[in-house]
């Protein structure tokens, strides 16, 4: 991921897909300078598809790159170990990864970034997900933050957690670039309902396994303890489809029936939540959180294959 260094302190920052430098505070800027030699809204780094490049935004003192002046009028290409400065020579900056930007939710009050992890961000961490972004289907970003319904996010956009601020990033020309999960168990991408799930429960049921099957492709999942959260909703699609219930109706838990368990209330329910879409996430299948559905507006939840079978062993 891009990303630049100040040589005198080793002060690393990453870039967004459109960093603008400058003295004035988030959100008009990325990155905030104080010195007064720095224009408010200075210069610009910007992810093309192909390369970054740096542009100066008319400001008062220029912007350097490898020690020379640069004209406002167009962009200049950037490389590994490109040198910029704001206002002045001195107080570089250099350009220390030169990769596509990545995916990620930037904290507006300060802070590092949060990533992409296996096509989902969990805010403000993985340990507390109290929001999830996630690609869909379509290949958009879909927010998902509690009772609220899902909103569509688009590259630069802020929006709050908890009371924090955040912009999201996702440069569209980097799309393309997103590879598929490097796991070795990884599957060619297909729809997270075309996926059949077959679950191994103890009579006590202290102990879920579960297996998924893709185009004749078996991958064991393992045990683990959010795989009792993946079963309980399993048994609920399963029990209303065999009531005769249309499929659209199939499988929806009110989130009060399931706060009545202990294991699976908030905000341990969250928790459980992200980390069944994060293993499937890594199976590459392509909009791996649809395997948990939500209706916030009902507050209920659905598993979402109904390809699914129960052994108790």
């Amino acid at each position: 991921m891009g990303s630049l260094r100040e040589i005198a302190t080793g002060q690393v920052r990453v870039l967004e897909p459109e960093h603008i430098v400058g003295r004035a505070p988030p959100p008009g800027c990325s990155q905030t300078l104080q010195p007064p030699y720095v224009s408010a809204l200075h210069a610009a780094l910007r992810w093309t598809g192909q390369e970054w490049e740096l542009k100066d935004l008319n400001s008062r003192n220029g912007t350097y790159l490898d020690g020379q002046r640069i004209q406002p009028a167009g962009p200049l290409k950037l490389k590994k170990g490109s040198r910029i400065g704001f206002g002045t020579r001195k107080g570089e900056w250099e350009i220390v990864d030169a990769d596509p930007p990545s995916v990620m939710a930037v904290p507006l009050d300060g802070g590092d970034p949060v990533r992409l992890e296996g096509d989902m961000i969990a805010l403000p961490s993985s340990d507390d997900p109290n929001a999830t972004i996630y690609r869909s289907a379509d290949g958009s970003w879909v927010l998902e933050q509690g009772d609220e319904a899902a909103a569509l996010l688009a590259n630069a956009q802020v929006f709050e957690v908890m009371g924090r601020v955040w912009r999201f990033c996702c440069s569209e020309l980097s799309q393309g670039t997103l590879a598929a999960s490097s796991c070795h168990d990884a599957i060619a991408p297909r729809e997270i309902g075309t996926v059949s799930l077959a679950f191994a429960v103890s009579r006590d049921e202290e102990y879920v396994r579960v297996k998924a099957t893709c185009e004749d492709r078996e991958i064991d999942l393992g045990s683990h303890a959010y795989h009792y959260l993946l079963l309980t909703l399993a048994r609920r699609r399963l029990a209303d489809a065999a009531a005769g219930l249309p499929e659209t109706s199939c499988g929806w838990v009110d989130l009060d029936e399931l706060a009545r368990d202990p294991t699976m209330a908030p905000p341990r329910l969250n928790i459980d939540v992200y980390r069944i879409r994060t293993q499937l996430g890594k199976l590459s299948f392509i909009n791996a959180a649809d395997i948990i559905e939500r209706r916030p507006s009902a507050r209920q939840l659905r598993i979402g294959t109904r390809h699914l079978s129960i052994e108790v062993l």
